[in-house]
């Protein structure tokens, strides 16, 4: 089921419907969706699509000739497309298609495992569309965002720019998954959100009847489901030195976010720790969250690192731990044991995300009382503000998440007041968001100040 993706569609529309040749560049995490993104805007396209595997050049070439030839494109020789290398290959894609009139799609997915052992894939393919006998829209599609953020363009130097544009997939939003899994509360769909955030890969695995316990035991808990090893296949993937990595990742989901605090704790240098929390940001693995620009640093926290990929917080917080008894138990007993107790504080510790995604649709509407031109967060050493936003006149919106209250009161109001006057701070707004209800004090209190919003979890 293909939901959301609208502005991405709509890039992909604007750049085919533009004269001549162009390549582009789409990235974004395994998972995310960006072959079936493609596949969606090409469904009434002629397209040559291609998986590039880890391979060396000239088993690449064997390949994909190999793919074009069962496809029905193995006429002509080598000698009439220019040989036996990418030259010819891409030739042989364009002839593929015939006589058909319009612009030609060709799809390289994965295509870092042709750069990264090729010298001569980049200039075939330039120069293919340049002299093409039409135009073609050639994408080119990654799921390893540090190379193409931080590699690819040095690799190949001044042949970037042959390159039209860039694009960066990201996951899916809170809508989105409350359309796919259309059937579900809204309280349910924040569940799953929470632990898959928004990979539609993920979702794929989850079944669409089942409540949250049954789709973790089945599908996430179980012997020889998908989810179950995926987040040692995350860090794997492109990471070496995988005792390090995910010694810090299993810190970091376990609370343990401050570098002092993982230095203690691993009794890895301080140096050695920010290196490699370097390369976990570079694949957006972790995130470092610092108090928002504008806001008070009194009794503020410093420099904090959490793990922004939800699954893989999952992973570390629930199994990576607990792996021997995820062998040896059964997987129902396993839940009730390990991840029932601390799945409201995981769904708590996520909640803040949806509450900020929906702050932001109603910034980008016109719909808030500010308009926000800067959001954020500020994490205090005795109590945290969930979202922080403000505007270019200094007006600012506060909010504050709760997850796991069955009912939010005037005295959880007043604890969310002391907060912000530790913090120094002077909103000219407050928002409190609650998957339970509000108290009718607490409502009450509301109506009468204009300045204190209530936002329950349906209405999101």
């Amino acid at each position: 089921m293909f939901v959301g993706r609208k502005k991405e569609c709509r890039f992909l529309e604007d750049n085919f419907k533009k004269e001549g040749s162009n390549l582009l560049v789409l990235y974004g995490h395994k998972g995310v969706g960006k072959t079936s993104l493609v596949f969606h805007f090409a469904r009434k396209l002629s397209m040559h699509y291609y998986a590039a595997r880890p391979c060396a050049e000239e088993e690449q070439i064997l390949l994909w000739n190999r793919e074009i030839k069962a496809a029905g494109g193995g006429l002509g020789t080598d000698a009439e497309y220019g040989g036996d290398g990418f030259d010819s290959i891409f030739g042989r894609i364009y002839d593929m298609s015939g006589d058909n009139e319009g612009k030609k799609l060709i799809v390289i997915d994965e295509f870092q495992n042709i750069i990264k052992y090729s010298e001569t894939f980049m200039v075939s393919l330039l120069r293919f569309i340049k002299e093409a006998k039409g135009p073609v829209m050639v994408l080119l599609l990654s799921s390893s965002i540090s190379f193409v953020e931080n590699d690819f363009v040095p690799r190949i130097g001044s042949l970037a720019l042959g390159i039209s544009g860039f694009f960066k997939v990201p996951e899916l939003g809170f809508i989105d998954i409350v359309n796919y899994f259309s059937g579900k509360t809204t309280k349910e769909c924040m569940e799953i959100y929470s632990i898959l955030g928004g990979l539609p890969l993920y979702w794929s695995h989850f079944d669409k009847n089942a409540d949250l316990k049954e789709n973790l035991i089945r599908n996430v808990l179980s012997p020889s489901c998908f989810l179950r090893e995926e987040g040692g296949r995350l860090v794997s993937a492109e990471l070496r030195e995988l005792n390090v990595y995910c010694t810090i990742l299993s810190c970091m989901a376990n609370g343990e976010n401050k570098l002092n605090d993982l230095h203690i704790h691993t009794g890895y240098s301080r140096a050695k720790i920010s290196v490699y929390i370097k390369n976990l940001m570079e694949r957006e693995l972790v995130e470092k969250v610092f108090p928002f620009d504008n806001a008070s640093n009194t009794n503020a926290k410093k420099g904090l690192y959490r793990v922004s990929l939800r699954f893989l917080q999952f992973w570390f917080r629930f199994i990576f731990g607990n792996l021997s008894a995820l062998e040896s138990m059964d997987p129902y007993d396993f839940y009730e044991k390990y991840v029932e107790p601390g799945i409201a504080a995981f769904h708590q510790e996520n909640f803040r995300k949806v509450c900020s995604e929906y702050l932001d649709i109603l910034n980008e509407n016109g719909m808030l009382p500010i308009k926000a031109t800067k959001s954020g967060e500020w994490v205090g050493k005795e109590g945290s503000i969930d979202i922080v936003m403000q505007d270019e006149e200094w007006e600012s919106l506060l909010a504050f998440c709760s997850w796991d209250k069955e009912e939010v009161d005037t005295d959880d109001l007043d604890s969310y007041l002391k907060i912000i006057e530790n913090a120094r701070l002077h909103p000219d707004y407050v928002y409190v968001f609650a998957a339970g209800r509000f108290s009718e004090g607490l409502k009450k209190l509301a109506e009468e100040n204009r300045n204190v919003r209530l936002v329950d979890i349906d209405t999101l």
